[in-house]
């Protein structure tokens, strides 16, 4: 007869199965690092060599396309892997179309590109086509992060996430200033615009810091230390303090291109090292998977090997660990085992223990992914939120996010609350969400 303890073993290897796949998702996150740093390098480059008219980096602008190709051919080749694997995939679909997104992105990077050599699109223009590429490949790592199933590698994961958007705002901050510098000047929508990527990447950072572990904590730290902060907060107000229209210094675009350039590098140093320690995460979770499925697949064996013992559901007698106070009652199904199940003590208390330990640490699992999910389902809000603003107001996405965090400001109230209230308004008043301030 079919025991509880089979149905153990059968969960382990299901677990195992999982962990495998987080380990393959890993491995993509990593590889999509790569690629989504050297595209924010290559669209680095373009916008210096758009804004000053090929005059510059129009050398680096081709080492960098050489170097995101690159990139994208293992990513691609991943990809490939995955499409050839048989087999259910956990949150398959969603995945499967985020991908499926982020490769049309990445069919779209020829063309641009042609388009950025023959000079035939504005800097801001090439920003935006090079921005929806990045995006695609952020959504893509953010739904990894969303399907995670276990604790110990969602939550770094999530702070992976939140440190590459943070990344690629201070990219974008670096592409929106080298603009403005090569072009020797910046207009008011600019400096908005601006003043909108570092609030938002100050913040991605600080959520990635509530997620990442201590040793990365003290390594970030540790680079902030050493980053051109002072500089680069020096150039900032050159720019920001600007007056509409007013003469920039051209010979600052070098200047800003390499100082924001360095603090992504060193950026990239802290993701790349956590990309590689989710990998390490992984591995060491299935081996010790591995191991507690070994344990199992004993002690049924050992259950298997006496021919007098009862059918071992009774195990569960006296008690049902994952109810309210069911580890109460565990002693009184030990007892009822041992007075005569045929089984010794010693391994009737190893299959209670062992089905007290999955109890309770299912239990963990479940509260740490509950506040992981909170987290990313806060900004699936925030995100619906500006989606309905930009499509009923016409609004750029700066601006919606713009008009929800003035919104929460002047109301007291948290972003996610007012995206929660725009969202429920548009159920009843489609055209009518948030009044322009």
């Amino acid at each position: 007869m079919t025991s509880a303890l089979s149905f153990l073993v059968a969960a382990r290897r299901c677990e195992i199965d999982e962990l495998e796949q987080l380990a393959r998702t890993c491995e993509l996150v990593q590889e999509l690092s790569e690629l989504v740093h050297r595209l924010q390098r290559e669209r680095g480059a373009s916008n210096v060599y758009l804004a000053s008219a090929g005059q510059r980096y129009a050398a680096e602008l081709d080492e960098r396309i050489a170097a995101c190709a690159a990139a994208e051919v293992r990513v691609r080749d991943w990809l490939d892997g995955l499409e050839r694997r048989e087999g259910a995939l956990a949150g398959g679909v969603r995945l499967f179309t985020r991908i499926a997104v982020g490769v049309h992105a990445l069919d779209q990077l020829p063309a641009l590109r042609e388009a950025v050599r023959a000079q035939a699109c504005s800097a801001q223009e090439a920003t935006r086509r090079y921005n929806r590429a990045v995006a695609a490949l952020l959504a893509l790592v953010f739904e990894a992060a969303d399907v995670a199933v276990d604790p110990a590698v969602s939550r770094p994961l999530v702070g992976l996430f939140n440190l590459m958007q943070g990344k690629e705002f201070a990219g974008q901050e670096r592409a929106a200033g080298a603009a403005a510098f090569a072009a020797g000047r910046i207009g008011s929508d600019e400096i908005q615009q601006l003043v909108h990527l570092i609030e938002s990447q100050e913040q991605c950072f600080e959520r990635f810091e509530s997620f990442c572990a201590d040793e990365v904590l003290t390594q970030w730290r540790a680079l902030q230390a050493t980053m051109p902060l002072s500089e680069l907060e020096r150039l900032r107000r050159k720019l920001v303090a600007a007056a509409p229209a007013a003469a920039l210094d051209g010979a600052l675009a070098d200047v800003w291109f390499d100082c924001c350039s360095q603090r992504l590098d060193q950026i990239h140093e802290v993701e790349a090292h956590l990309a590689t320690s989710l990998q390490q995460a992984c591995e060491r979770k299935i081996a010790t998977t591995r191991a507690e499925l070994e344990d199992q697949q004993a002690m049924l064996e050992a259950l298997r090997a006496q021919p007098d013992a009862p059918a071992p559901l009774t195990v569960l007698v006296g008690g049902d660990p994952a109810a309210p106070g069911g580890e109460a009652g565990w002693e009184g199904g030990e007892g009822a085992l041992r007075g005569g199940d045929g089984l010794g003590p010693r391994l009737t208390r190893s299959i209670l223990d062992t089905l007290q330990a999955q109890s309770r640490r299912l239990q963990a699992m479940g509260d740490e992914l509950a506040t992981v999910r909170a987290t990313l389902d806060e900004r699936k809000l925030i995100e619906r939120a500006k989606g309905l603003l930009m499509a009923h107001q016409g609004l750029s996405e700066e601006e919606a996010y713009r008009l929800l965090r003035q919104t929460a400001m002047n109301q007291g109230r948290r972003l996610v609350d007012v995206a929660q209230a725009v969202l429920a308004m548009a159920e009843l008043l489609p055209g009518a969400v948030l009044k322009r301030p």
